[in-house]
């Protein structure tokens, strides 16, 4: 198992990788553009060769490119969804430009449409991101916490999304957010209880479609529909459902990032820390 964190990139690409290392990961994830706004600009390639460099000198791997905020490939708002569709083929780019290994994005809400439509709308954009690529980045989408319209809160609307993408089954995954089953209703707090959900994800899904874990605690009641992340044994979730997540014996390969809070790069560290010692546990 490989642990690493979500590093903000607003001093730049390189310095997200040096950050990385300063607190011990092994892997990282990124944002390649501006989350929270749709333009976005070439990454130069002076800037590219940089990162590549450093992921390869501090063995941090794999890289994971997280898509913006933004994106909702499920609306039938056909101006929001272009965009969408566009942004998630630039984040394949901008992957390829970083030598990631993954890309992550969100979902999206139906937003009315129904689940159906909004599952259809979601292989649309799919199929027509892959259909134009050739990178050899995973696409993986992410499970929700359910609130209001989203998409992917339940491991049925997961295998729904999948159903119709049979064509990508080497290019395509899930990424599972221990905070956002928590806040589907999915407990997670326990060994028991984890092995009971890993279980129920394996008949459902399959295993062998989940590529990645965002590890994270959460401040929010189970169930709630709540998305609120909380760092490593300090949420709901607790240190028991944490450390059975890392010691799943179907999770021995994983890769797991955390997006606990940070105000300072100490935050981090020491849910890194944790995590590598309920690691050297096993």
């Amino acid at each position: 198992m490989r642990i690493g964190a979500h590093q903000r990139t607003g001093k730049g690409l390189g310095d997200a990788i040096e950050r990385a290392a300063s607190i011990g990961c092994e892997a990282v994830q990124v944002f390649a553009a501006n989350p929270s706004a749709w333009h976005t600009r070439a990454i130069p390639v002076d800037v590219a060769t940089v990162f590549r460099s450093l992921t390869g000198r501090y063995d941090i791997r794999p890289t994971v490119i997280h898509t913006q905020y933004l994106l909702n490939l499920a609306t039938s708002d056909e101006a929001v969804y272009a965009r969408s569709v566009n942004a998630l083929a630039d984040s394949l780019v901008r992957a390829d430009a970083l030598g990631a290994e993954m890309v992550v994005t969100h979902i999206g809400s139906h937003r009315g449409l129904g689940m159906e439509s909004g599952i259809r709308r979601v292989q649309d954009a799919v199929r027509n991101v892959l259909t134009g690529s050739d990178s050899p980045a995973l696409l993986l989408l992410e499970n929700s916490a359910g609130a209001g319209d989203l998409v992917g809160s339940r491991f049925e609307e997961l295998r729904a999304i999948l159903d119709g993408l049979p064509e990508f089954g080497g290019r395509l995954g899930i990424c599972l957010d221990t905070a956002h089953l928590w806040g589907a209703g999915y407990d997670v707090s326990d060994s028991e209880a984890v092995s009971r959900a890993m279980d129920e994800f394996d008949s459902l899904v399959g295993l062998e479609w989940l590529k990645l874990v965002h590890l994270n605690d959460s401040r929010s009641k189970l169930g709630s529909r709540s998305d609120r992340h909380a760092n490593i044994g300090q949420g709901e979730i607790g240190i028991a459902g944490i450390a059975a997540f890392m010691k799943h014996p179907a999770l021995a390969d994983m890769t797991v990032i955390i997006e606990t809070p940070a105000q300072s790069p100490d935050d981090h560290a020491r849910d890194i820390a944790l995590l590598k010692e309920l690691r050297g546990q096993l």
